[in-house]
């Protein structure tokens, strides 16, 4: 088994994925043991079983074929390696995390990087909100200009690849681009009076 697992391991580094499955195969219920070991320093049981399949796929991509360990033994220790530092890590920031939010009872701050700026759902309703207010005035374009915008700002078009596109001179797309972000800007300032 071990000069078969062999084989499969330079397979697998050699770019054969069905070697890659067929180890992960043979591993699968060590692997969900170790998830389920490990369990409660993750969310659920696939945050587990995810890191365990991460520290057997590292393995098998550095192993070397001319060390004197077995793949088995190699496999093990990977995973157990990967599990043990996530969780520790895991483990370290729910610590910082409940020290910075009770500190001698009081409520603190929260850190910094526990939230990204961008899962705010505050800031994801109002980018939402502009998002539609925008698409909203953007409809309301003549054809042309509306159509010439959203390739220049959402398609990333230059002004010479829309002129190309359209038979059209380059400051003819230029001024059709202005008048129409002119437009625009008047159309969302008398939205927002309206509201």
């Amino acid at each position: 088994m071990t000069i078969q697992m062999r084989h499969c391991v330079r397979a697998a580094q050699r770019g054969d994925k069905i070697a890659a499955e067929e180890l992960i195969k043979a591993f699968k219920p060590y692997l969900h043991h170790q998830a389920k070991k490990y369990q409660r320093f993750y969310q659920n049981f696939d945050e587990a079983l995810s890191t365990a399949y991460h520290g057997a796929i590292d393995c098998i991509y550095q192993y070397d074929l001319s060390q004197s360990e077995t793949v088995t033994e190699m496999m093990v220790a990977s995973v157990h390696n990967h599990l043990r530092r996530e969780s520790y890590s895991r483990t370290c920031y729910y610590q910082r995390v409940e020290k910075t939010i009770m500190e001698n009872d009081t409520l603190t701050d929260l850190p910094e990087d526990l939230i990204s700026p961008n899962a705010c759902p505050e800031r994801c309703y109002l980018e939402d909100e502009v998002r539609t207010q925008l698409y909203w005035a953007l409809e309301q374009l003549p054809e042309l200009q509306q159509t010439f915008i959203r390739l220049h700002f959402i398609h990333g078009y230059s002004y010479q690849q829309i002129a190309k596109k359209y038979n059209l001179q380059k400051s003819t797309i230029c001024g059709y681009i202005k008048r129409g972000l002119r437009n625009l800007k008047i159309l969302l300032e008398a939205d927002g009076e309206a509201s």
